[in-house]
């Protein structure tokens, strides 16, 4: 948000950490949407072809090529391997990167239009400047504003909220930073805007 913007029509703001595990918690959630049917479709194919190879090595007559069978059979096994390790491997390495920004804070505001998520930044160092004009230091944040339209999804765990636009960005709130009464109130509004678009995830 500009400085100069006011905060009209303002519905909700909360301010909130993410904690590593519920982070972990809700990238194995969005793997598991988007990522791991994508993966386990790719990895049963290869591995029906390495399986008719396999069959066409064992009732192979003598002379048939069997060398070339093989090398198939290993380059599908490979590759299925690597389907299932892959979205583990991504999972490994962003975790570890998580953890480096643990406790940043991030901030959430609810428009009857948008959304607007990110991170507020650590103030800079205006000490000197602050004492002598007796200014409050500007607030320092950096988000993104997120309209509501098709492709604006919102899924409701026990624990957080996943909010995606699309299926490689993502972002999680922990729903222990709303009362039981601004979470219905969510909800509500949610529905309205979103409508199948939003949904309680089991």
């Amino acid at each position: 948000m500009e400085p100069n913007e006011t905060n009209a029509g303002l519905l909700m703001e909360k301010q909130y950490r993410i904690p590593f595990e519920l982070f972990r918690e809700g990238f194995t959630a969005f793997q598991k949407r988007f990522v791991y049917p994508r993966s386990y479709a790719v990895m049963a194919v290869f591995l029906i072809v390495a399986g008719i190879y396999g069959y066409l090595t064992a009732t192979a007559e003598e002379g048939a090529n069997t060398p070339l069978y093989c090398m198939i059979i290993l380059f599908c096994l490979v590759m299925a391997g690597m389907q299932w390790y892959n979205p583990r491997k991504i999972r490994r390495s962003l975790m570890e990167g998580v953890r480096e920004i643990a406790d940043d804070q991030y901030r959430l505001r609810i428009y009857p239009e948008y959304l607007e998520i990110g991170t507020m930044l650590p103030p800079e160092d205006s000490a000197e400047s602050d004492a002598l004009f007796d200014d409050t230091p500007e607030e320092n944040f950096t988000g993104t504003r997120i309209y509501y339209n098709k492709g604006l999804h919102v899924a409701e765990y026990d624990r957080f909220y996943m909010i995606y636009q699309t299926k490689t960005m993502f972002y999680v709130v922990p729903k222990e930073a709303f009362s039981a009464e601004e979470q219905e109130v969510l909800r509500v509004h949610f529905s309205q805007k979103l409508d199948q678009n939003f949904r309680t995830m089991k």
